[in-house]
Formats: structure tokens, C-alpha cells, sequence
């Protein structure tokens, strides 16, 4: 039986620190530590594969919180299954005490029945608080945007000029490079605000 720990951040901004403090207070050896910064919207990250080609039966894999495996119910139950079922992998959610597979040893049939209505309940708790965190992001902006409060990157302003440059563009006269060095503007930004000034014609 071997001990491994998967380790998740979603963005360089977060730290692996906590769930790395985790894994040694273990007593899981290094080699058998996993870290990643990846989304968790699915299961195509390098180091998961890696630790999922190793494990084998009778392996326990440690990981500090059920969002660190995925991020949506299907998702969650759909890979459980194939470690502990298929795999016949332990899994143990340090944040979650009742997802511990190695509880439910010899409990004549039970323990894969148990650890599913747990794992069902748990796993629809996590995605319902993910749902109302988005709709309280959603009213907050939604608020801010009443009061006047601007989201986004600042529109850039053509400046005045650029109504009859952009005559002399579209009737030949000068090279849409030569429009965008006379108005200062970037290809995209250029294009923008032709599209912008071609609607209110």
C-alpha cells in the first residue's frame, strides 16, 4: 500500500503551501506529492494523469478538499467511481471525514453504497454553493452597474480626427496601416471603432 497526495491550485495568484503542509504531516513521501495549477473544469491536467497512471490497488490518495479533485457534481462522481471502483483506489478527503474510503472496509457490501449517497450529497452541496456564489457575483455587478460603475478595459477614444481619416481609408486614399498610425491605434482597436462608427451611419 502506497500513501499519494494531489495537490491543486487554479491560478499562480493562490498558493500550494496549505495543502503541501498537509501532505507532509502524512508522512507522505515527496516522489508521491503531486502539485498542479490547472482548472478544475475537467480532468486533462498533466500531473493528475501522471499520479492516475500510478496508482494501483490498494493505494490511498489523499486530498485536502473535494474541489480539488473537479468542479462539477458529474464530473466528481464520474472519476470517484473509476479510482474506487475500477481502480480500487481509497480515496480520503482531508476536509470531509465522511469521504474516507478506508472506513468502510468489510462492511459486507456496503462500504461502495454508503460512500456513494455521502460522496451524492456532498458533491451536490459543493456545486449548489459554486451556483449561488455566481448569482451573488451576478447581482453584485448588477448593482454597481446602476450606480455607474464601469467594468471592463477603458474604451479607447479615436480622438476627433478620426472621422476624415477614416474617409481617406475607405475611399483608397491612404493604407489602413497608414489610418492606424495617423489615429494612434492598434489593428484590433482600429477595426473596432470602424465597426462602432460604420453602425451609427
Amino acid at each position: 500500500m502506497r500513501k499519494f497526495f494531489y495537490a491543486r491550485i487554479s491560478t499562480k495568484d493562490q498558493t500550494l503551501d496549505r495543502q503541501i503542509v498537509e501532505a507532509k504531516n502524512l508522512g507522505i513521501e515527496e516522489e508521491y506529492i503531486f502539485l498542479e495549477v490547472a482548472s478544475g473544469k475537467d480532468f486533462k491536467r498533466p500531473e493528475y494523469q501522471l499520479l492516475k497512471r500510478m496508482l494501483r490497488e490498494g493505494d490511498i490518495l489523499y486530498i485536502k478538499s473535494l474541489d480539488r479533485l473537479g468542479r462539477n457534481k458529474q464530473m466528481i462522481l464520474d472519476e470517484w467511481n473509476e479510482l474506487v471502483k475500477i481502480k480500487k483506489v481509497d480515496i480520503v478527503i482531508l476536509d470531509m471525514p465522511l469521504l474516507d474510503t478506508t472506513k468502510y472496509k468489510d462492511m459486507n457490501g456496503l462500504e461502495n453504497l454508503i460512500s456513494d449517497i455521502i460522496l451524492q450529497l456532498l458533491s451536490y452541496m459543493a456545486e449548489d454553493e459554486r451556483i449561488r456564489i455566481k448569482e451573488r457575483q451576478k447581482e453584485g455587478i448588477k448593482i454597481a452597474r446602476e450606480k455607474g460603475i464601469q467594468f471592463g478595459r477603458r474604451k479607447i477614444d479615436p480622438g476627433e480626427n478620426f472621422e476624415g481619416i477614416y474617409k481617406e481609408w475607405k475611399l483608397g486614399d491612404i493604407t489602413a496601416v497608414k489610418a492606424m498610425n495617423l489615429l494612434g491605434l492598434k489593428p484590433n482597436t482600429f477595426y473596432c471603432r470602424v465597426n462602432e462608427y460604420e453602425l451609427k451611419k
